[in-house]
């Protein structure tokens, strides 16, 4: 058990922070990564500037764009670490910049009162915040199922995956972790201008953030059903990469509707498969989603706390 006295681990650290993102959120207009978002957005329209150019071409400017983004920014703070006297203060800094739930959380439980006030165009509007598909040809059943999807997948993507790697690499890991993240979304394949240029950080992403949705995924099927869950992860894969396709599997059932299905980006309709349950989703779905997924966060803290007494009792 000797890892146990490798890792960088402080559970009253990650409270600290998890306390401090969801009582003091940063503004939206002033979140660092707002900077990182534009730059990806100008250095994506410096290297991949013509679609017409070959898939092999997109392949590689996408490829090593990922570099580019990244490495200066980690070997800028790779540098800070070197010099700080208080390391545990910058893994702190890092965290609570790279963890925004709560902003999720905030748009979601605006767009559920929205619906159930009959208030459609507001929540697409509100929706239009937290999603990268189009939410105009949306209806209410479209939105609260959109946002739904959106909450589960960023709760295990950008909240839990975000813990568990500073559990194992400290800022430093989160760091690149949340960058990559962040990448996929502003070059998401999905959309047209980056079907290829996007698939290298989609593809890195995707199987950086595998871990955390399996864990998600185990979670919530070992809580609702597993026998079901188990049945429903047995159909034919279609459209989504293995980790959501597991996970929101496993949600579509604890949740007890529909999930899935066709999505327009960039006025560009993809067909997607669908997560059949009881019944189609509706508003009130978002308030339930929010109440399982914060159940499946203190499950994993409780893990936290577990590690950290191992830790501990290890050492001491």
């Amino acid at each position: 058990m000797e890892w146990l006295a490798t890792l960088p681990i402080d559970p009253l650290l990650i409270l600290a922070v998890i306390v401090a993102s969801w009582l003091f959120p940063l503004p939206e207009a002033y979140h660092p990564l707002n900077l990182f978002r534009f730059f990806a957005k100008q250095l994506a329209k410096k290297v991949n500037p013509d679609l017409s150019r070959s898939t092999q071409q997109q392949l590689i400017s996408g490829s090593l764009a990922v570099f580019v983004a990244i490495l200066p920014i980690w070997l800028l703070f790779y540098a800070l670490y070197q010099f700080s006297e208080l390391p545990w203060l910058l893994d702190a800094l890092i965290l609570y910049g790279c963890l925004d739930w709560r902003r999720q959380t905030k748009a979601a439980t605006k767009v559920g009162s929205l619906l159930q006030g009959q208030q459609l165009s507001l929540a697409k509007q509100q929706a239009a915040t937290i999603l990268l598909r189009d939410t105009k040809p949306l209806n209410e059943m479209g939105v609260s199922k959109a946002v739904i999807e959106s909450l589960v997948l960023h709760s295990s993507k950008l909240f839990l995956a975000c813990l568990g790697y500073f559990m194992l690499g400290g800022g430093l890991a989160v760091l690149a972790y949340r960058l990559l993240q962040e990448l996929q979304r502003q070059w998401n394949p999905k959309c047209q201008h980056y079907i290829n240029f996007g698939q290298p950080a989609s593809a890195i992403a995707n199987l950086t953030s595998a871990p955390a949705s399996l864990f998600s995924a185990c979670l919530l099927a070992l809580q609702y059903g597993l026998v079901n869950s188990y049945k429903k992860c047995q159909q034919h894969r279609q459209f989504f990469n293995r980790g959501s396709f597991y996970l929101l599997s496993c949600a579509s059932e604890a949740l007890q509707c529909d999930l899935g299905g066709p999505a327009y980006y960039g006025n560009i309709k993809l067909a997607r498969m669908r997560f059949n349950a009881k019944h189609p989703p509706i508003a009130a779905d978002i308030a339930k989603a929010m109440r399982q997924l914060h159940f499946l966060h203190f499950y994993f803290f409780l893990l936290v706390c577990a590690v950290g007494l191992l830790n501990y009792l290890w050492l001491y």
